[in-house]
């Protein structure tokens, strides 16, 4: 299987760049590891401005000059209370897919889900993997302990990487109303993706979501 590898960066050098009319420079997405900024990343991230955090709104571009449009991803206003139903179009308008964000079936975990327009192609993550979730709760009494320490050391703002919960999430595709091989696998900050899926650009803007 063909691999697509990238990351989503929003560190500074990742914002150097001239914004769309309307948004703001959010970040790239870079090839590879991200451990070096790429000189031509695979897109540019605009996050529109006045969009909530519940429920932001981005337009990716292409690196090159001169710059075009990629794919749009906005909310939908008709979601329902418990998801919100992103529509993903390409740079010409064209409904490319959705992406829904709202609960796995016991409501545990927040599930992210990504369909072509056609809802022939269909892919279900789930946030955080059991080991990583049994993890964070048996270390969860350790945490007023370490925010004391934080404090006494005089920092207020300790790493966000130290309370973050498990990010861990395997998209997997949806062949004969049960689960099929890895459309897409993010962890430690790294994607992977097979190069044979519909529209790279729907997965391009589901890791701009997952990491917004």
């Amino acid at each position: 299987m063909t691999e697509i590898k990238f990351c989503f960066s929003q560190d500074e050098s990742a914002q150097q760049f001239v914004a769309l009319p309307g948004c703001a420079a959010w970040g790239t997405l870079q090839p590879g590891t991200g451990k070096l900024a790429a000189a031509s990343p695979l897109a540019r991230v605009h996050r529109y401005s006045g969009s909530d955090d519940p429920e932001p709104a981005f337009a990716l571009t292409a690196a090159a000059e001169p710059a075009h449009t990629l794919c749009t991803v906005a909310p939908q206003a008709d979601s329902a209370p418990s998801r919100t139903v992103y529509a993903v179009h390409d740079g010409s308008g064209r409904f490319i897919g959705r992406i829904t964000h709202g609960r796995s079936p016991l409501g545990i975990r927040q599930a992210w889900r990504i369909e072509d327009a056609g809802r022939q192609y269909s892919a279900v993550a789930y946030k955080g993997n059991l080991r990583g979730w049994v993890a964070y709760w048996a270390c969860s009494p350790f945490w007023a302990i370490l925010a004391l320490v934080f404090l006494v050391g005089g920092d207020l703002h300790p790493s966000r990487s130290l309370w973050s919960k498990p990010h861990r999430a395997r998209w997997r595709r949806r062949v004969g109303g049960g689960p099929g091989k890895v459309a897409l696998d993010f962890q430690s900050g790294r994607y992977r993706t097979d190069a044979g899926v519909p529209d790279v650009n729907l997965i391009y803007a589901q890791a701009v979501l997952y990491g917004a």
